[in-house]
């Protein structure tokens, strides 16, 4: 081979040699980058066996029919027992998507909150506003600005708020009592008046000589002849009693004795008489209890005082009787007769009583009652209720207050010299009348969105639309630390805690991920491994290739320099 020839022939190798070098140099990147691909699939599969999933299981049952949610946690369902539970971020604001922090705006609850709870206006704001922002329905959201606005709920308050509150006059509450959009029980009746006493309380006398007796049929202790009749109590109601501007239907009772001696017993005819008062105010006081908000502390009162002045009565020590003595008479009407001597007669034995208020029993002769003598006692039903009613809104308008003060009961006095509780002395109050009962789901609804309201006017609330739309969002955030769960313990307070430590909520190993993961790493573990086989056999050829040219190179470069060697030996001879 000519000199010219060998140069050229080392040029092509030292090139292809070069070439080759490089190739070599270039898969051996490649199979660094699948060994850091290896690495990364080897370390996203030992992450992936951690995966797990949480289920909201609010009964505690170790349910895991229900992923947790925040659409979940925000809406009343019996799923979460219309109780919400929250979500806060680390300075304890509530989190609330979109349309819930539109409503906020619209309710005008600052982002820092209020630091208590605001005034109905403005929770019902709130709720209307959540039905135009499509949460509720407008149908939903006035059901719920009907009911009275709970501002205990999730506040240490437990009571749901169930009822829809008005307010009106005594006039008002006269035609509830009369039935007129009132349901409940307002009339007397034949099971309110239990029989008390050795022979018990033998008639109910309204004036009119209408007789009504307790069994609805003949007038016990009264002959049959008695005139009148018998006729159902339940023509009666509270409000005859408490509003007695019908002499027609104001009511006696009559007790008799076979005992004709002056004083007739006094003790056994009262205490029955009493007895059936204090039924009748029992069952007065369940009614007022049902319809007029905060009554309750008041019929106890009412009650108490009763009880002070009117039942503190043993065996047959008559000294609080308050009595007063009927006049003597043998005939016309047995029934009107036992009415007119007890009660239009004698008061402290010596001026006339005109519905003595207290106990009055007949003078020293009887009055005969079929075909034997009777002694008879009576009181006015009518008057007692009147003054226990009085004594309910003496507490009613605030004990010491002027117009409590100037409501009183004087026993063992014409009625006229007491001032009721009624019409006239009660025209400017207003009562808070609680007649009408939503259903429970509406309470529960209402009470679901109260809570809710009061913890975001108490706590703040911040936006974050993406805890709402994006499942694996929320889970990150919970599970980092950077949001937490705010739900309500045994105390009816709610509390800021981490999920992990929520009572609602169950975490547990992600089966189906894990096992994705695991074909993903095997799939790609399998195409790595292919692949660097692949690159091993080419680099392996590369490196015959190489020292099959490092070879050639050296021999054609020993002939070159043979020959150059050759050319300096002939020119220097």
């Amino acid at each position: 081979m000519g000199l010219a020839a060998s140069q050229a022939r080392l040029l092509t190798i030292t090139s292809r040699k070069s070439r080759a070098q490089f190739e070599s140099m270039r898969m051996s990147h490649q199979k660094l980058a699948l060994s850091r691909s290896l690495t990364e699939i080897s370390n996203e599969y030992q992450n992936s066996l951690d995966q797990t999933k949480l289920y909201y299981d609010f009964y505690g049952v170790n349910s895991t029919d229900t992923p947790l949610t925040y659409n979940l946690l925000m809406s009343p369902s019996s799923l979460n027992d219309y109780t919400p539970t929250l979500i806060s971020n680390n300075q304890g604001q509530i989190v609330l998507s979109s349309p819930y922090a539109a409503a906020a705006r619209a309710a005008g609850i600052p982002q820092e909150g209020l630091g208590c709870t605001p005034s109905s206006l403005m929770r019902n704001a709130f709720i209307m506003s959540l039905a135009e922002q499509g949460v509720i329905t407008q149908g939903t959201a006035e059901s719920v600005c009907a009911i009275d606005y709970n501002q205990g709920a999730g506040l240490g308050g437990d009571n749901l708020v169930n009822t829809i509150t008005t307010t009106g006059t005594f006039e008002d509450l006269l035609k509830l009592l009369n039935g007129e959009g009132y349901t409940g029980n307002y009339s007397l009746n034949a099971g309110i008046m239990t029989n008390g006493g050795p022979r018990g309380v033998g008639a109910v006398y309204i004036e009119g000589n209408n007789m009504y007796n307790f069994n609805e049929a003949e007038a016990k202790g009264c002959s049959t002849g008695a005139s009148g009749g018998s006729k159902a109590l339940s023509e009666i109601t509270f409000a005859d009693l408490l509003n007695p501007t019908d002499e027609s239907k104001r009511v006696y009772l009559i007790c008799e004795s076979d005992d004709t001696s002056r004083f007739a017993t006094p003790y056994s005819q009262y205490k029955g008489m009493i007895d059936v008062v204090n039924n009748v105010t029992a069952s007065l006081g369940e009614t007022l209890m049902s319809i007029i908000e905060g009554a309750g502390d008041a019929v106890a009162y009412a009650n108490s005082q009763m009880q002070t002045y009117v039942s503190d009565v043993t065996g047959e020590n008559t000294a609080n009787l308050h009595s007063g003595y009927g006049k003597e008479s043998h005939n016309g009407d047995v029934a009107k007769d036992a009415v007119n001597q007890a009660l239009h007669g004698h008061a402290d034995g010596d001026r006339s009583a005109n519905n003595f208020l207290g106990f009055v029993n007949n003078r020293r002769t009887s009055v005969a009652i079929g075909n034997h003598l009777e002694a008879v006692g009576a009181i006015d039903l009518t008057d007692f209720v009147r003054a226990w009613f009085t004594y309910f809104m003496q507490y009613m308008q605030g004990l010491g207050s002027a117009a409590s003060n100037s409501l009183h009961i004087e026993w063992g006095k014409d009625d006229t010299e007491s001032t009721f509780a009624d019409i006239n002395t009660l025209s400017n109050y207003e009562f808070t009348f609680t007649t009408t009962t939503v259903s429970d789901s509406d309470a529960l609804i209402s009470n679901f969105y109260d809570t809710l309201f009061n913890q975001i006017c108490i706590n703040g609330w911040t936006e974050n639309n993406q805890v709402a739309t994006d499942s694996s969002y929320f889970k990150e955030m919970l599970q980092s630390g950077q949001m937490y769960l705010t739900s309500m313990s045994d105390d009816y307070y709610y509390y800021q805690n981490n999920y992990a430590t929520n009572n609602f909520v169950k975490e547990v190993s992600d089966d189906a991920a894990i096992a994705a993961a695991e074909s993903k790493y095997t799939t790609q573990k399998a195409r790595i491994n292919a692949k660097e086989q692949e690159l091993d056999l080419k680099m392996k050829n590369l490196d015959t290739e190489i020292s099959s040219l490092e070879t050639e190179y050296e021999a054609i470069k020993k002939v070159i320099e043979d020959n150059v060697s050759k050319s300096f030996t002939r020119y220097d001879s």
